[in-house]
Order: C-alpha cells, then structure tokens, then sequence
C-alpha cells in the first residue's frame, strides 16, 4: 500500500515557510579540507614506532573493520571494537596497544577543518558505536575515494562534512572511557609523565610513584610501547609546545613554562633539536595554519 504521506516519491503537504529571507544556517557548520583516505592492514602498519608517526597536525578519523585494539590519546586509553569510531584531534599524541590479532583492517581519514573546530571538540575522547546510517555514510566515502580519480573526489568534502555532523548526533553517540586492565599501567605512566611535566618530576621519580625502579620502569615501558620513557615524555613536551603556541595570544616564555623548561635557552635548543625550527619560526608556522 503506498504512503498516502508521500507523492511522487516526496513527502507531500510541504508547509510555507514563516519567513522568505530568514533560513536554515549554522554559523560553526563542519567545513572539512585537504582529506585523505587510507588502510591499515597488519600490526606493524598500525604500530608505527618513529614518533613523528603519531603526531599529526591534522584531525584523524578512524574506523575499526577487523580486529579490536587500544588506542592511547594523550594518557588515557580507549578500547576499540569491530565497528567503533574515534576521533584523534591535531597535535594530540596516540598510539596502538594490546590488538588481538597481527591481521586487521583499520580505516583512517585525515583531514584539516575550514571551519567547526568547537563543534568537533564534542567527539575528542570518546568512542561511538556505529549505527546503520553511520556504516552507509563510511562505506558511501570510502567507496567514492577508491572508485573515483584524484581530480573527481570534490564530493568526498560534503560526505566527510555530512559523517562527521552524523557522529555528533546523539543517537548514534556512546562514549567509553575507561581503559582496559591490562593497560590501566600504561595509563597511569602516562598520566604521571604528564604530570612530570607539570611539576618537574625526574623520570626516576615517576617510577617511585609507580612502585618501580627507574630501569625497571624503563625497559616495560620500552617493550610495550616501541619508544624509550625518555623520548615519550620529549615528544609529549613537543605537542604539548605546539598546541600551546597555537595561542598567538601567548609569549614563548610562557609556552616554555608550560611546556617544562624554565629556561629559555634551554627550550629553543630543545624546539631545534626536534623541529629544525627556532621556537619563533615554529610559532609563527603553526599560527599561520590555524588561522588558514
């Protein structure tokens, strides 16, 4: 029996307007740019061990297919199952943890935003269980990127648009937190570091706070994440630099404190050592790529 609602395949009885000049808007609507598609396959793929692997200046969107796995964003851990999503914001730290299986198949999209910043902070540290609309508009792009050339992707930016506002919708919304056992102690060390960072803590006193020598402390962690502690706790002052300097409004002394040097001295031998960029130069390119 046809919908006596519906005529000629639209909704009929389509009511006036209460005005012709004032409409539909949304002053932060979701403008995404400059997106990428890719896979991952295989442990080792996913478990990138170069640091410069798990940072990024961009959003990365990613999407369990096969294989459930941990993901670690800035010292709290996120339990991935097959058909979750989660969201990674620019400059913060992640990495892959405790998958089930050497074989996978994990979907990324990366992108930068035109416009939205504030509305997409909604979906950082959370997972969202997928639902059926939600499955169409991930498998519509994805198909659309691989079947279509690099010059004819132009509809890939409205349907990234259109599955990003889709995430936020609370019916398809479902965050958990918590971290799983067997990674609660990576969690923790994580959250210490960054408290190091804070309060000037040794790496050795982070380890007394764990209940563990320092070289103890040092070789588990280097043997579950792929990185010594040292270099971690380097590369979490670096972000944590470079999300700070995204504040043209804040000096560079203060971004230094911030950050755990109380010398600038010594924070510009340490922004040059890792970026190959005076802390001045760096600013100024990370300010200009937010306000672009």
């Amino acid at each position: 029996m046809n919908d006596p609602l519906v005529k000629d395949g639209f909704p009929s009885n389509i009511p006036d307007p209460l005005g012709y000049y004032q409409g539909l808007d949304e002053a932060d609507r979701i403008i995404s740019r400059n997106v990428i598609v890719f896979e991952r396959l295989t442990r080792r793929t996913l478990q990138q061990k170069h640091l410069s692997n798990r940072m990024h200046h961009r959003y990365v969107l990613m999407r369990v297919l096969k294989t459930n796995g941990i993901v670690s964003i800035d010292g709290k851990s996120f339990a991935l199952k097959e058909g979750d999503t989660l969201l990674v914001a620019p400059h913060q730290f992640h990495h892959y943890v405790d998958l089930d299986l050497d074989d996978l198949r994990w979907i990324f999209i990366t992108f930068e935003l035109q416009q939205g910043r504030e509305r997409l902070d909604e979906l950082t540290y959370r997972t969202v269980n997928n639902k059926a609309v939600i499955d169409k508009l991930w498998a519509g792009l994805v198909s659309e990127w691989v079947e279509s050339g690099a010059g004819e992707r132009k509809s890939i930016l409205p349907m990234l648009d259109l599955l990003l506002v889709s995430l936020l919708s609370d019916e398809s919304r479902a965050s958990r937190t918590t971290p799983a056992v067997s990674n609660e102690w990576i969690a923790k060390v994580e959250g210490l570091i960054a408290q190091s960072v804070k309060t000037g803590w040794t790496l050795d006193e982070v380890a007394e706070r764990m209940g563990l020598s320092g070289r103890h402390l040092r070789n588990l962690f280097e043997k579950q994440m792929g990185v010594s502690l040292r270099d971690y706790r380097a590369n979490y002052q670096l972000h944590r630099a470079i999300a700070l300097m995204g504040d043209s409004k804040r000096s560079l002394s203060e971004v230094a404190e911030l950050s755990g040097f109380h010398s600038q001295s010594v924070f510009t031998r340490f922004i040059r050592r890792m970026t190959d960029k005076t802390p001045r130069d760096l600013k100024r390119e990370i300010v200009g790529m937010h306000l672009s």
